[in-house]
């Protein structure tokens, strides 16, 4: 994340496009984007983290015995559907994630075609396909980053900072992943496999490298904002 917003940031001010703090934010976001596909990444644990689970499990266990209670005229039918509902509940925190993504996505999609917004809705879209998709899959493509700088930019067009942000932290989380031994394909249903194996994750290479990263951005934002005087196009809003 570190990597992927200092870097988004400093290219976007040496495009001498001024910057806001949502740009910042959306960077940020951006940076982790890619992994939603995957329940228990950072920004999927961060966004729904265990009280949500708790209260989710806590709705559905409620929602189990109203309709058991409500619903006794159609008995065995009320306890079987209930029964359901208990049992998600004590699913595990990986599907409950997914449950969740699921129906905020719904939400999104319906409320945005409903309510004339159409990138809310493309963004609901998106939230419910990450539900079913295959980690590494749509997500770490060029589509994907190409999509997301779309919506960013019908969502903020009068800020360009905005998508640009966004779109370079989006690709920048690809390119970090192309440097693994896994590597991603860009660009399906071509083979073709982006794969620079030059760190594997957990292991001793891959800490060096993002050590390097890390302190490589440091070095770029500081000559970018301060060194050229990028700091000036910083916005309050």
């Amino acid at each position: 994340m570190i990597v992927g917003t200092g870097v988004s940031l400093a290219l976007v001010a040496l495009l001498r496009t001024p910057i806001m703090p949502a740009a910042a934010a959306v960077a940020a976001v951006s940076s982790l984007l890619p992994d939603i596909d995957e329940p228990n990444a950072l920004l999927v644990n961060r966004a729904l983290p265990k009280p949500v689970i708790r209260a989710l499990q806590l709705a559905l266990l409620l929602t189990a015995a109203a309709v058991a209670w409500l619903a006794a005229p159609y008995a065995p039918w009320n306890w079987a559907a209930g029964g359901a509902l208990a049992l998600t509940a004590f699913s595990s925190s990986r599907k409950l994630r997914h449950l969740l993504m699921l129906i905020i996505g719904a939400g999104l999609l319906v409320g945005g075609w409903y309510g004339g917004l159409p990138w809310l809705a493309l963004a609901g879209g998106l939230l419910v396909g990450c539900v079913f998709l295959p980690h590494r899959g749509f997500t770490h493509t060029f589509y994907a980053a190409a999509l997301w700088t779309g919506i960013l930019y019908g969502i903020a067009p009068e800020h360009p900072a905005v998508w640009q942000a966004g779109g370079l932290a989006y690709a920048l989380h690809l390119l970090a992943d192309a440097l693994t031994r896994r590597g991603i394909q860009p660009l399906p249903p071509l083979p073709f496999k982006l794969r620079i194996p030059l760190m594997r994750t957990g292991k001793t290479s891959g800490a060096f490298i993002e050590t390097l990263c890390i302190g490589a951005t440091f070095i770029f934002a500081y000559i970018v904002f301060v060194e050229l005087e990028g700091w000036r196009l910083w916005s309050a809003r």
